[in-house]
Parts: C-alpha cells; structure tokens; sequence
C-alpha cells in the first residue's frame, strides 16, 4: 500500500477517535460528578464543551497518567480510565505515524522537484 493512500486513510479514523474520545470524556466526567464529587471538584468541575479549559484538561490527563482511579476503588471507573489511557497511547501513535510520513512524503516530493 502507498505512503499516500495510508495517510488519506489515517484522516477518517483519527477523526473518528476524537469523537470517541468525547464520548468517553463525558462518561469520565459524570461518573466523577456522581460517583467521586470530591475529586470532580478537586479538578475544578471540569466539562465537555462549557466549562472546558486547559487547566481541566491537565487535571483529566493527570488523573488518568497518574492512574488516580485506584485510589476511589471504583471499579467501573478504574475500567474507563485504563481504556482511555490505552485509547490516548493508539491515538498519539496513530497521529505521530500521520505526521512523520506527511513530512517524509514532503520532503520526497521536493526532493523529486
């Protein structure tokens, strides 16, 4: 398969991710806000789309690198955020591969020129 082809197909299911990662942002937040309102608050009642910042979003990505979930004993909780860990990990391998073969093919293109 070409360079070309793979990374005109990477567009659509990076895309694709992004919205699953929405949704399971979403169900991180509710579960946090229902089940832990300590933490929630902790993190400064982070959301989706309304009260979303770049201090939110380091609070989410903290808590999920750090794995803090095992400290609430929340097994369902623990479940989504070791899947939203594995899912970023995939995503940013998928993203870093995008990026690197739109340079190589760049820089082979102006190379040819």
């Amino acid at each position: 398969m070409e360079l070309e082809t793979i990374s005109i197909a990477l567009f659509p299911v990076l895309f694709g991710m992004v919205l699953v990662w929405f949704v399971l942002v979403k169900l991180l937040f509710n579960r946090l806000e229902q089940a832990h309102p300590q933490t929630y608050e902790a993190m400064g009642r982070p959301s989706l789309f309304l009260r979303n910042s770049p201090a939110g979003v380091i609070a989410m990505l903290k808590f999920l690198v750090r794995r803090e979930h095992r400290a609430l004993s929340d097994g369902g909780l623990s479940k989504l955020s070791d899947a939203m860990l594995v899912f970023l990990a995939v995503y940013l391998v998928l993203f870093i591969g995008l990026v690197v073969l739109i340079v190589s093919q760049g820089a082979s293109t102006a190379a040819a020129a």
